[in-house]
């Protein structure tokens, strides 16, 4: 009962959001999270040409492009007190609409409203291309701050983090972790020499407390988490796949030492490299996290853009020794790819 509660606030302050003034044609599609409760005989909704359907603890989109191939996305979707819903647009400027999905994962005390933003941006021939990545939404009836500060007609998010203050305060900081312009189905980091103008929406979209503060940012030390494909990075080979342990779960404390806590900075937890999913290249080299995973075959383009389970389909890359292109760094001082595209066979 308090689970539906909350969907109808949800609701009701989505439907009264002032959306249409957050990008051009921004269109509120609506919700998916309901196909989770069980109570909801449902097990998909239709968007357009696109279905969307309930399999589990994701969500799978279907539909095809311009040639007649059809195409797959499965995304990571939970029911709960979380909340997944659909909004449209023609983000890229390119005459495509294109697919944002929110999932909201709404938390007590402070920081209320972590967000994982998935897209499907439709390229020229009809195929989605997936983007991935977290902020914290400024508020139920909007997941992230759009903005087009130059003016071209193609979108720009700015992804923000939200982190509790050191020391005796309750407030909270809040920081710019990143900006993404839209082009050609891709989103690509932009770093501005001055931020003054994206400060300014920030300011007016999120609600600042007497103990919050916005922290400024350095666009210098911002990861690249776009999707934008560079051709001059060569292809490469998967080697294998490396699960995180079972038994690196939870909270892990340092050992005791003559009866006193041992300091972090002098241990190095085991499970800072066992705990992590990670992909070994055929170079040697680690890579760390699931990366969304972009397969095309002859028949169809395959997406899995689940944090947990794209597996199956990494599996299926190393079997055919298809080579890949890593795409994005979320941690840049180590490979941490945000998306790996296998290109057609040859």
């Amino acid at each position: 009962m308090q689970c539906l509660f909350l969907r109808l606030v949800f609701w009701v302050c989505l439907c009264s959001g002032p959306l249409s003034a957050a990008f051009p044609g921004l269109r509120y599609l609506g919700d998916i999270g309901d196909l989770a409760v069980p109570d909801d005989a449902r097990k998909s909704v239709q968007f357009g040409k696109i279905r969307a359907i309930w399999a589990d603890d994701h969500v799978r989109f279907e539909g095809r492009d311009d040639d007649g191939k059809s195409w797959r996305a499965i995304l990571d979707v939970e029911g709960g007190l979380g909340y997944a819903a659909v909004w449209q647009a023609d983000f890229d400027h390119n005459s495509r609409q294109d697919l944002l999905i929110a999932q909201y994962s709404p938390k007590s005390g402070r920081c209320t409203l972590p967000v994982t933003l998935s897209f499907l941006l439709f390229n020229a021939h009809g195929q989605p291309v997936p983007w991935v990545i977290q902020t914290q939404a400024p508020s139920l009836d909007l997941p992230v701050i759009f903005a087009d500060l130059n003016h071209n007609g193609r979108a720009e998010v700015v992804v923000t983090n939200c982190a509790y203050r050191d020391g005796p305060s309750l407030g909270t900081d809040l920081s710019i972790t990143g900006i993404y312009e839209a082009k050609d189905a891709t989103w690509s980091i932009v770093r501005p020499t001055h931020l003054d103008a994206y400060t300014a929406v920030v300011r007016r979209s999120y609600h600042f407390g007497p103990e919050d503060q916005l922290v400024t940012a350095n666009a210098t030390d911002w990861p690249d988490q776009g999707n934008r494909v560079d051709l001059r990075v060569a292809p490469v080979e998967l080697a294998g796949l490396m699960k995180a342990s079972e038994d690196c779960r939870g909270v892990r404390l340092p050992p005791i030492v003559n009866g006193r806590l041992l300091e972090r900075s002098a241990w190095k937890d085991p499970c800072e490299e066992l705990g992590r999913n990670r992909i070994e290249l055929s170079n040697k080299t680690v890579c760390y996290g699931w990366p969304t995973v972009m397969l095309d075959g002859a028949e169809r383009r395959a997406i899995v853009a689940e944090s947990e389970h794209p597996e199956v389909l990494l599996e299926k890359i190393i079997h055919q020794r298809r080579k890949v292109i890593l795409i994005g760094q979320r941690d840049p001082n180590r490979c941490s790819p945000v998306l790996l595209w296998a290109a057609p066979a040859e």
